[in-house]
């Protein structure tokens, strides 16, 4: 078999995490992220999977990457996380986008750009992540001018925690009381039932009272966990596997340095394996010296640089061939290999890896 360069994703095990999801958080809806092009995934592919099993609503960071999944068909609602600007609003607004309010320019914004119909918004507190998001002290008032807007369907209020990955859940348990003190603060004021969210992909395996009225998806959707240190309580699939093949095989002799710097050099006569990836595919330089790949079931290590195109392989005496397949990460017929692993070799997190495998790399979607 000839193999080439591709991350193949396997729909069927998105399909399995999506469903193994919904069963732990159930009644919650499960709302899959689908940003940064679903984690390198393809956002339009894994979208149109997901709406096959079920799925009623989704969630981008961008105008743009909401707008792509518009414009290939997928008219479930979806939510933006990140603020929009005002060359943006009436175009989301016309193409019916769920909105996050951060505060009273947001609804000037709206307004601005003269809704035909009532807009959906989601509030968005800021509970303790510093990043983006509500904080009601600092814009009192807001929540009723939300509440009594005439251009506005207050759709859901949700916030984001910021370790919930963690070992340690006193921050993120902190974050839950802010949130749950301001949900019984507005008890008997809301016009209409809304959606409350607020658990990320650690909190639906670490934190089971965030779940509400729906949970978000991310990481854990496409087969990996946030970090080691959260409890495997959905048994997961990965969803990406790396790999390419050998393209050149070479008998090398002792005390020859292997790449740039001379970071690694043979000690005896041995057979260096070349694979055509490197860091402008998503294999990242940290892993020179460090990383491993499987070959005919068997790993390997990576020596030397990283370079831009391609990386180096130590295979020594043994039976492999040019044109054998190499899995860099992901499930194969020939073993495993965690993202989760990986990145925590270099000190980066899965969401990195699979988010940096470029446009150089053809998705393949099996089944």
């Amino acid at each position: 078999m000839a193999f080439k360069t591709c991350a193949e994703i396997n729909l069927d095990n998105l399909a399995h995490n999506y469903r193994a999801i919904c069963r732990q958080t159930a009644p919650a809806l499960v709302i899959p992220v689908v940003k940064a092009d679903a984690y390198g995934h393809g956002s339009v592919q894994v979208a149109k999977c997901l709406v096959k099993k079920g799925c009623r609503f989704f969630v981008v960071a961008q105008f743009q990457e909401a707008m792509e999944l518009r414009d290939s068909g997928i008219h479930q609602p979806i939510l933006i996380f990140g603020r929009l600007q005002a060359h943006q609003m009436a175009e989301a607004v016309e193409a019916d986008l769920h909105i996050t309010l951060f505060g009273k320019d947001d609804l000037r914004l709206i307004k601005s750009a003269t809704p035909k119909r009532p807009v959906h918004v989601h509030i968005k507190i800021d509970t303790g992540m510093g990043r983006v998001g509500l904080i009601p002290i600092m814009e009192p008032g807001f929540i009723d001018q939300v509440i009594n807007s005439p251009f506005l369907i207050w759709e859901g209020l949700y916030t984001h925690f910021s370790t919930s990955e963690e070992l340690d859940k006193t921050y993120t348990e902190q974050q839950l009381r802010k949130f749950n003190i301001l949900l019984s603060s507005l008890k008997g004021s809301l016009p209409r039932r809304i959606i409350i969210h607020a658990a990320n992909s650690g909190a639906i395996l670490n934190h089971p009272a965030s779940y509400f009225d729906a949970v978000r998806s991310g990481i854990i959707l496409y087969g990996h966990y946030p970090s080691s240190d959260v409890p495997p309580t959905i048994a997961l699939r990965q969803v990406m596997t790396f790999k390419t093949y050998i393209s050149h095989l070479r008998l090398m002799p002792a005390d020859h340095p292997i790449s740039y710097g001379r970071r690694w050099k043979t000690s005896e006569q041995t057979k260096i394996a070349v694979i055509p990836v490197g860091y402008a595919d998503g294999i990242r330089r940290q892993l020179s010296n460090m990383g491993e790949v499987l070959i005919r079931g068997k790993r390997y290590p990576m020596v030397g640089a990283v370079t831009m195109d391609q990386t180096m392989i130590h295979v020594g005496n043994h039976p492999v061939q040019e044109g054998d397949e190499v899995v860099i990460w992901g499930d194969s017929e020939q073993g495993s290999i965690q993202v989760l692993e990986v990145a925590e070799k270099i000190g980066a997190i899965p969401y990195e890896l699979t988010c940096g495998v470029t446009k150089r790399v053809q998705r393949v979607y099996t089944p």
